[in-house]
Protein backbone atom coordinates (compact mmCIF):
# COMPACT_ATOMS: atom_id res chain seq x y z
CA UNK A 1 0.00 0.00 0.00
CA UNK A 2 1.16 3.77 -0.75
CA UNK A 3 0.65 6.39 1.81
CA UNK A 4 0.21 10.16 0.62
CA UNK A 5 0.26 12.47 2.97
CA UNK A 6 -0.70 15.96 1.99
CA UNK A 7 -0.48 19.38 4.41
CA UNK A 8 -2.12 22.36 3.40
CA UNK A 9 -1.94 25.61 4.85
CA UNK A 10 -4.84 27.93 4.26
CA UNK A 11 -4.98 31.61 4.45
CA UNK A 12 -6.44 32.61 8.06
CA UNK A 13 -9.17 34.56 6.07
CA UNK A 14 -9.61 31.06 4.04
CA UNK A 15 -9.62 28.77 6.61
CA UNK A 16 -13.41 27.52 6.19
CA UNK A 17 -13.35 27.55 2.48
CA UNK A 18 -10.21 25.49 2.20
CA UNK A 19 -11.70 23.16 4.97
CA UNK A 20 -15.06 23.09 2.87
CA UNK A 21 -13.49 22.43 -0.62
CA UNK A 22 -11.14 19.39 0.99
CA UNK A 23 -14.40 17.98 2.84
CA UNK A 24 -15.82 17.66 -0.89
CA UNK A 25 -12.88 15.96 -2.12
CA UNK A 26 -13.09 13.34 0.43
CA UNK A 27 -16.43 12.65 -0.82
CA UNK A 28 -14.83 11.81 -4.47
CA UNK A 29 -12.48 10.71 -3.60
CA UNK A 30 -14.59 7.40 -1.53
CA UNK A 31 -15.63 6.48 -5.43
CA UNK A 32 -12.68 5.92 -6.20
CA UNK A 33 -11.72 2.02 -6.74
CA UNK A 34 -7.77 2.23 -5.53
CA UNK A 35 -8.47 4.29 -2.97
CA UNK A 36 -8.24 2.60 0.58
CA UNK A 37 -8.35 5.15 3.40
CA UNK A 38 -8.93 8.89 2.90
CA UNK A 39 -9.04 11.49 5.90
CA UNK A 40 -8.78 15.13 6.49
CA UNK A 41 -7.74 16.75 9.74
CA UNK A 42 -6.93 19.84 11.13
CA UNK A 43 -3.82 20.45 13.10
CA UNK A 44 -5.06 21.76 17.13
CA UNK A 45 -2.26 23.98 17.78
CA UNK A 46 -2.55 25.67 14.23
CA UNK A 47 -5.69 25.38 12.55
CA UNK A 48 -4.79 27.20 9.25
CA UNK A 49 -2.74 24.07 8.63
CA UNK A 50 -4.57 20.95 7.31
CA UNK A 51 -3.60 17.22 6.68
CA UNK A 52 -4.77 14.60 4.14
CA UNK A 53 -4.08 11.09 4.95
CA UNK A 54 -4.47 8.95 2.04
CA UNK A 55 -3.80 5.37 1.43
CA UNK A 56 -3.82 3.67 -1.94
CA UNK A 57 -3.51 0.25 -3.26
CA UNK A 58 -0.48 0.59 -5.25
CA UNK A 59 1.40 3.94 -7.42
CA UNK A 60 -1.65 3.46 -10.18
CA UNK A 61 -4.06 4.19 -7.99
CA UNK A 62 -2.72 6.99 -6.62
CA UNK A 63 -1.55 8.19 -9.97
CA UNK A 64 -5.16 7.94 -10.80
CA UNK A 65 -6.38 10.30 -8.10
CA UNK A 66 -3.75 12.59 -8.93
CA UNK A 67 -4.82 13.40 -11.88
CA UNK A 68 -8.46 13.03 -11.33
CA UNK A 69 -10.61 16.00 -12.29
CA UNK A 70 -12.36 16.42 -8.49
CA UNK A 71 -8.45 17.09 -7.38
CA UNK A 72 -7.82 19.23 -9.64
CA UNK A 73 -10.28 21.40 -9.95
CA UNK A 74 -9.92 21.58 -5.71
CA UNK A 75 -6.44 22.45 -6.42
CA UNK A 76 -6.93 24.76 -8.72
CA UNK A 77 -10.13 26.44 -6.54
CA UNK A 78 -7.30 26.56 -3.73
CA UNK A 79 -4.59 28.16 -5.30
CA UNK A 80 -4.91 31.54 -3.78
CA UNK A 81 -6.75 30.28 -0.84
CA UNK A 82 -3.68 28.72 0.12
CA UNK A 83 -0.32 30.61 2.01
CA UNK A 84 1.88 28.21 0.14
CA UNK A 85 1.82 25.48 -2.28
CA UNK A 86 1.21 22.12 -0.70
CA UNK A 87 3.62 19.58 0.89
CA UNK A 88 3.13 15.86 -0.42
CA UNK A 89 4.93 13.12 1.44
CA UNK A 90 4.57 9.91 -0.21
CA UNK A 91 5.27 6.28 2.09
CA UNK A 92 5.17 2.68 1.59
CA UNK A 93 3.29 0.92 4.49
CA UNK A 94 5.35 -1.35 6.32
CA UNK A 95 3.68 -2.21 8.97
CA UNK A 96 -0.07 -1.61 10.58
CA UNK A 97 -2.97 -2.19 13.35
CA UNK A 98 -6.25 -2.94 12.41
CA UNK A 99 -8.00 -0.41 9.73
CA UNK A 100 -9.01 3.47 11.13
CA UNK A 101 -12.84 3.56 11.43
CA UNK A 102 -14.87 6.44 10.53
CA UNK A 103 -15.46 9.20 13.65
Amino acid sequence: MLLLLAELQAHSTARDEVKSVLEKLVISTQEEPGNIFYALHQQQAQPDIFMVYELYRDQAACDTHLQSAPLKAALQCMETLLAQPPKITFGDMLAHTSWPVAA
